[in-house]
């Protein structure tokens, strides 16, 4: 089913980090590059008509993965391209403020960093356990925006988003989420969770290709788009020289040009099987997290830092006297390819995909103890 795994006998237990697509995906993803690599250049404009095409099947597979409607969708690089699309939707002044948390992805907080070198926006970051009231005590008369995870990256904790953005509407605040971690790994609707902004990828949980990724925009968000081109223009307003005409009012006015129709075919590929799995899917990548958690915590020396039972397919540990990064080197030695975090937060950190059997995470379970 997936071709890093054929003739070898590594476990892949790092589809948080990058997840590896399958051979219907890769297959979707030659196919149109033996289109758009070939017989294409002889139709004219019909290029640009196929292109767009394949883009709008990514956004149609991406959107319905998250309860959304296509149009409410645009197609980017990846989660933290998505994440700066929505920081410089916001017209920030000196003194405005942003609230996110302290075990954010560098993909969020290098971002947030940079608007203050810019702009002067200060900072407040919120430590876990991250809850509606902590984030509420947080929130001053200049913040605008509360910028966070959907699922913790360093434990793989779900955060009380829906309530969070309830709060934020209140208060007059906008919300951007990142969703790397989310989207794929645990049941997401978007609409439903009242985010203004969500980004997320298509390499990670959903099984797709690296370099693309999707970012929606609630229905009817003043927000300015920083990355505008042609394809940025409303259809019912042509182009002109002089500037007489009118952006996409939805999501796509932040897609700016051409996207890559191979990677196009693999997103929506992807996504559609993403999809297909359903809850029973997700239910089942818990599940094989519940089982990691119970093997390693019969063992000594660890200690479990991901909440229990399972909320996603993230499982985060610590082993005294071992240093992640020492483990996961040792760990790969022997064949386990799983990843660390990064100080402050110095964990083993191990993805259960549906693709991981029992047998391999009993296995995984026995390579730890030796540690």
């Amino acid at each position: 089913m997936f071709p890093a795994f054929d003739g070898n006998d590594f476990v892949y237990l790092n589809s948080g980090g990058s997840g590896p697509p399958s051979h219907e995906t890769i297959s979707a993803m030659r196919a149109a590059d033996d289109l758009f690599f070939g017989s294409i250049y002889r139709e004219g404009i019909g290029l640009f008509v196929r292109q767009a095409e394949a883009n709008a099947r990514a956004r149609e597979a991406a959107a319905r993965l998250v309860g959304a409607e296509s149009n409410d969708v645009a197609l980017t690089q990846n989660t933290t391209h998505g994440m700066n699309l929505g920081y410089y939707a916001i017209d920030w002044k000196p003194g405005d403020a942003v609230v996110s948390t302290t075990t954010e992805h560098p993909g969020c907080l290098v971002p947030i960093h940079a608007l203050k070198r810019r702009f002067g926006v200060e900072t407040t970051l919120v430590a876990p356990p991250v809850t509606p009231e902590k984030i509420a005590a947080a929130l001053t008369p200049r913040t605008r925006l509360i910028s966070l995870s959907h699922v913790d990256w360093t434990t793989g904790e779900v955060l009380p988003l829906t309530e969070i953005c309830t709060l934020a509407r209140e208060r007059g605040v906008l919300t951007l989420v990142d969703g790397a971690q989310s989207v794929g790994n645990i049941p997401v609707n978007i609409p439903a969770t009242g985010a203004d902004m969500y980004a997320f990828t298509g390499h990670k949980w959903v099984l797709g290709p690296e370099g693309i990724g999707a970012f929606h925009v609630r229905p009817g968000l003043p927000a300015h788009s920083p990355n505008v081109g042609y394809a940025s223009v409303s259809e019912a307003t042509p182009f002109d020289i002089n500037g007489d005409y009118d952006l996409r009012p939805d999501a796509r006015r932040f897609e700016a040009s051409t996207v890559s129709p191979t990677l196009a075919a693999g997103f929506a590929a992807a996504a559609d099987a993403a999809h297909e799995r359903g809850e029973e899917g997700f239910a089942e990548i818990r599940r094989r997290a519940d089982l990691l958690m119970d093997l390693i915590s019969e063992l000594p020396r660890i200690t479990i830092r991901s909440p229990r039972p399972a909320q996603s397919g993230l499982v985060s540990f610590e082993i005294e006297g071992v240093v992640a990064k020492k483990a996961v080197e040792r760990l790969l030695e022997q064949r386990f390819v799983v990843r660390f975090i990064p100080d402050p937060n110095p964990y083993v950190r191990i993805s259960t995909h549906l693709f991981n059997t029992e047998e391999e995470l009993e296995a995984l379970a026995r390579a730890v103890a030796e540690l």
